[in-house]
């Protein structure tokens, strides 16, 4: 069952693709830095059940002004933006997992962690960007495989070595070492770890636990 009908989800898609495409081409934030903030800024799970506050209520620049904001970051809103950048890569990235997400009704964080990465979604562009939305569809369920989360995949996907996530979460780097290495179980973490790791890998503290 969707959280939402279909013309909404056209103008919910809409405004997630723009929030994708202003953040990356518009103001230059980094594709994986920016879908990890979001991910990690509390919208991604009410986007998902149909808020209508953020599937509707925003356009697709203030959707990214406000994630940024909501994970200690700040996003222009002034950038020059011609609407809809219809040969856009990652106009289309954000198209195809608003879409998918609607018809699968996973979280996003389940969909990028489980064989659907953004990165992943944006590198099929070039064999896609064409083709019917239906086929576009079942070419993303042919990728979605789940599986466990993994502290060390979201480490590497930012960039971070171990020192430097210590660093970031004031979580010692013998602890970090010993969550990766599986010696510690994080799901049994204290709640005020949890949350450390989880504002320095901009994810939610479902992400770390889920498995």
């Amino acid at each position: 069952m969707h959280a939402y009908d279909k013309d909404m989800m056209l103008k919910a898609r809409e405004n997630f693709a723009v929030m994708i495409d202003y953040a990356v081409s518009c103001c230059g934030q980094p594709l994986r830095l920016f879908y990890n903030r979001f991910l990690g800024s509390g919208i991604a799970e009410l986007f998902a059940d149909g808020y209508p506050k953020f599937t509707l209520g925003m356009s697709g620049i203030e959707l990214a002004a406000r994630v940024m904001e909501n994970t200690g970051g700040t996003l222009p809103m002034d950038k020059p933006y011609s609407f809809p950048y219809e040969d856009s890569s990652y106009y289309w990235t954000g198209l195809a997992i608003c879409q998918f997400q609607w018809e699968t009704g996973l979280g996003f964080a389940s969909i990028d962690r489980n064989g659907l990465a953004i990165e992943q979604v944006h590198s099929l562009f070039n064999p896609l960007h064409e083709a019917d939305f239906t086929k576009v569809m079942e070419v993303l369920r042919s990728y979605y495989h789940p599986q466990p989360a993994s502290l060390k995949a979201l480490r590497t996907n930012l960039g971070l070595t171990q020192t430097e996530l210590a660093q970031k979460s004031d979580v010692t780097l013998r602890m970090i070492r010993a969550y990766e290495q599986g010696t510690q179980d994080l799901s049994r973490a204290e709640s005020a770890t949890l949350l450390r790791l989880s504002r320095a890998l901009h994810c939610p503290v479902s992400r770390l636990i889920e498995q």
